[in-house]
């Protein structure tokens, strides 16, 4: 009868032990495994980045405009709250053929505006002037921040440059339901292409650039800039 040698029966038994913690129950061996984040990760991640932040500085800039187009909007730029949503800034836009820097200020679902050769503002109506409500944009549940998690097949892109910042590309679709309600232009029934410009390790929305049917036929783009993250911001009544 042959004896096995106790230092191997130790080595043996170790052995046994080891599997044993490694097994899951059913005879495989448990792994663990770290899954990166994923596009609409980091989207999840950024919308909260920006609704956290309550208030942030906006710059809009529109190309590829129609010329034919009476009235649009061609650039903006403010602050906004989110609770309550509210905006003050300029808006450059085409009133009636005519191009003007409009000072505006939106709260509580009313609009003033200064326009050209008036020495105070008036208070008006968006649909007035064929305009979105500028304050509409920061509402943290139906603004700009609510079209992160409307964004289909989100994916990776390039790394980009804005300004001193190096931002990592996110790129997908949006309904065209969901641009139109909030910029009350386009075609409802077409897909818009949407890039957002994402900070690393902060997660700060940088860029939002949306194109597609804004004045069907065309294709134009409108390009959003959101910075100075939380930053106090005060809007009142003119």
């Amino acid at each position: 009868m042959t004896r096995t040698p106790r230092p191997q029966v130790a080595l043996a038994l170790g052995a046994c032990l080891l599997l044993a913690a490694c097994s899951d129950g059913d005879g495989d061996t448990e792994t663990q495994t770290t899954q990166a984040p994923t596009a609409a990760d980091r989207l999840e991640q950024a919308q909260g980045v920006l609704v956290d932040a309550g208030t942030v500085h906006l710059a809009l800039a529109g190309t590829e405009l129609p010329e034919e187009e009476n009235s649009y909007i061609i650039a903006a730029e403010g602050d906004g709250t989110m609770e309550p949503p509210a905006f003050a800034g300029t808006i450059t836009a085409k009133l009636v053929g005519i191009q003007a820097d409009v000072p505006t200020v939106a709260l509580d679902g009313e609009l003033w505006v200064q326009l050209p050769f008036s020495p105070a503002y008036v208070r008006t109506d968006p649909e007035d002037l064929n305009v979105p409500d500028p304050a509409s944009l920061f509402d943290p549940a139906t603004g700009l921040v609510g079209l992160l998690p409307q964004t289909q097949d989100p994916q990776f892109g390039e790394q980009a440059r804005v300004g001193a910042e190096v931002v990592q590309e996110v790129t997908g679709t949006l309904p065209g339901e969901a641009v139109t309600e909030l910029l009350l232009v386009g075609d409802a029934g077409s897909a818009f292409d949407v890039t957002y410009g994402l900070v690393e390790e902060t997660w700060q929305v940088r860029t939002v650039a949306i194109t597609g049917p804004f004045y069907p036929p065309a294709t134009s783009t409108y390009t959003v800039t959101l910075d100075a993250y939380g930053e106090p911001v005060t809007v009142t009544r003119p």
